[in-house]
């Protein structure tokens, strides 16, 4: 499956958005990792999130042109199990949405191969 049709698949902007809006409500409500969202503008983030899954991950139309995956989760901490806790609620998110595991599985890849960028060791 191309990404353009990963971005179709999931309903363009709005689909995407849904499974984005999920995914942080899950985060921001589990205590496990909630804290990581403290003095965070939640929806600058969740905006955010939107468009790099949109035009990075998934193909749509605009092109990324934020900062790269290490700088923006410099500093933050992030252990490998919590960022495990984030793959589940998006696992969880897509599932809320009914996205067929075939495309699951491949954001759940691309999640797991951008890893090393985000977690500090």
């Amino acid at each position: 499956m191309t990404n353009h049709s990963l971005y179709e698949a999931l309903g363009g902007k709005e689909g995407i958005a849904a499974v984005v809006n999920e995914f942080y409500d899950r985060m921001i409500t589990d205590e496990s990792v909630s804290h990581y969202f403290l003095d965070t503008d939640t929806d600058a983030l969740r905006d955010h999130q939107i468009t790099y899954f949109i035009s990075h991950v998934l193909g749509g139309p605009k092109e990324y042109k934020g900062s790269t995956l290490r700088h923006a989760h410099k500093g933050l901490h992030i252990t490998f199990e919590a960022y495990e806790t984030a793959i589940r609620h998006m696992n969880g998110a897509l599932r809320k949405y009914n996205v067929p595991i075939d495309i699951r599985v491949t954001i759940e890849a691309f999640l797991r191969s951008v890893k090393p960028h985000i977690i500090e060791k």
